[in-house]
């Protein structure tokens, strides 16, 4: 049994992880819409970009320092800020007009992630870890097995790789609601079955190519707003490095 304070945090800990995931899965699969811009710049999106930014302090130094994203080598703790700081300069703006901001961020992302240009920045893992510049490789069945084991698939299997971001935030989303719902529910040992199954795939298949593709979101994306989701992605993805294996040893006990 937990103690009432350990038990809220890991609850928080545990919301927290799904919450954002869920996000980013948004964000990068090209959800522009007034409501989704809504929510990436309100409060509850700060509170937990925030949360996770008090979490640095329990992955140690060491594991803040060794992840660098950005010009001048940009360590976790300044990604969030970063972020933190871009989300504060545009909220005003944002809600009194989230028809014209919808409308940048559509623009934005097909310049970025759909139209090929100097402006391009692959969304896939295959061309960050692969010998070649290509889709469709190894690691894409990997991707994809991890996928079906968890009862998800692709509306556009075998015609969409299955290693694009958005993709592998919405399955460490639903596996992160499924052990916050698990933990809820006093089922701890399928709780902790979720996480350590999410820690082999953020390993093999996020923690690979997430800081490259944050670079090249940053370097490309002049206005900003995705360069600043980017670096919460790798902020929230080494975090989760961390705080998987603190989950998984509390809960387990």
């Amino acid at each position: 049994m937990f103690d009432e304070e350990l038990e809220k945090r890991i609850g928080m800990d545990l919301a927290c992880r799904a919450y954002l995931y869920d996000l980013l899965h948004e964000v990068f699969g090209g959800d522009c819409s007034s409501d989704s811009i809504a929510r990436y710049f309100g409060k509850q999106t700060r509170e937990m970009i925030a949360h996770e930014a008090a979490a640095l302090s329990d992955c140690g130094r060491e594991a803040n320092n060794r992840r660098i994203v950005g010009d001048g080598a940009r360590a976790l703790e300044q990604c969030a800020e970063a972020a933190l700081a871009y989300i504060d300069s545009r909220q005003g703006a944002v809600h009194e007009s989230l028809s014209e901001y919808a409308a940048e961020m559509k623009s934005d992302y097909a310049k970025l992630f759909q139209i090929p240009g100097d402006s391009y920045v692959s969304s896939w893992e295959s061309p960050y870890v692969g010998t070649e510049q290509a889709l469709f490789q190894c690691g894409t069945l990997n991707v994809r097995a991890a996928y079906h084991a968890a009862g998800l698939k692709l509306q556009a299997e075998r015609h969409f790789p299955d290693d694009h971001i958005a993709a592998m935030m919405e399955y460490l989303a639903y596996m992160g609601t499924r052990a916050y719902d698990c933990f809820a529910d006093g089922r701890d040992a399928e709780c902790v079955r979720a996480l350590r199954t999410s820690k082999d795939f953020l390993t093999s298949h996020v923690l690979t190519w997430i800081v490259a593709f944050a670079n090249k979101v940053i370097e490309k994306d002049t206005r900003g707003c995705y360069g600043a989701f980017a670096q919460v992605a790798t902020v929230v993805a080494h975090v989760d490095d961390v705080r998987l294996d603190l989950l998984i040893d509390r809960i387990g006990k």
